[in-house]
């Protein structure tokens, strides 16, 4: 856990253009790389580097570069993502808002900076309606990662706030109003498929075991996925109409039984038996 900051020269223009430029085939340089980019007017070409591009990437772990001679290489999440990024670009950027939130949870620790993503976009859920206070932001990640992990000064600034929202203000629906935030009306199905197979997985649920609907497991639902419990509910039957789930009702309250994972290692994930 060496920083807390999440790159704000990483927003989903660029990113999505390096997805895209990398999905054929890998790129012996960032020479190449820039030169490609040029040829189809893309704006990371424009760049003078696109090396906090590929940190970035590499970060979230999207990007296999073990050096800096390396070949640019997608990882086989990165190949999924940039083919959906391909097809449907706003399913992309929620998957890219999920991919910073499942970085680090509590039961597994994980990057500093997806803690950091975790407590910005935790906290202005928990205060929706609320205006979005850069400042207050930046003071409570410091003085959170000093509390929970013994991190003093640590290395978040209002930039880091903005390499947040610019993910944030790019989810359709949005829970960025200006400068207010609001809970999503909305979400897609395959986040919540995702997001529901997260929490059974870090439960320990058996593969094939139902997830029970409790209290817990809709609030950190609708954390994740930045929505109000009433949409929880219009999605998670939007997913049983679908047949991605089967949903079941007795007198020990609401289970859901899963039946698929849309991408394969974006979030934690049961093995297969």
């Amino acid at each position: 856990m060496t920083t807390f900051h999440v790159r704000h020269d990483f927003h989903p223009s660029v990113a999505r253009e390096a997805l895209l430029l990398l999905r054929t085939a890998p790129l012996t340089s960032e020479q190449d790389f820039l030169a490609l980019a040029r040829s189809h007017d893309f704006d990371i070409g424009r760049r003078q580097s696109s090396a906090k591009v590929f940190a970035s990437l590499r970060d979230l772990g999207l990007l296999d570069r073990p050096s800096r001679h390396a070949p640019l290489r997608l990882t086989s999440l990165g190949q999924q993502l940039a083919e959906i990024a391909l097809r449907d670009e706003l399913l992309w950027v929620e998957l890219i808002h999920l991919r910073y939130w499942w970085l680090w949870t509590p039961e597994t620790g994980g990057e500093g900076f997806a803690w950091a993503y975790q407590a910005v976009t935790s906290l202005l859920w928990e205060e929706a309606p609320t205006t979005i206070d850069v400042d207050r932001l930046v003071a409570m990640v410091i003085a959170g990662a000093e509390k929970q992990f013994g991190v003093k000064g640590a290395s978040f600034s209002a930039s880091s706030v903005l390499g947040i929202m610019h993910w944030l203000r790019a989810l359709s629906p949005t829970c960025c109003h200006g400068s207010e935030f609001h809970h999503r009306s909305s979400c897609s199905p395959e986040a919540l498929l995702l997001t529901l197979e997260a929490i059974a997985t870090l439960r320990n649920i058996a593969t094939g075991a139902p997830l029970r609907l409790d209290e817990p497991t809709r609030q950190r639902a609708c954390r994740a996925l930045l929505i109000d419990g009433d949409t929880f509910d219009d999605m998670v039957m939007i997913l049983h109409e679908l047949g991605y789930l089967i949903r079941r009702t007795g007198d020990g309250g609401d289970t859901v039984l899963l039946r698929t994972v849309p991408v394969v290692g974006l979030a934690p994930q049961r093995m297969a038996l």
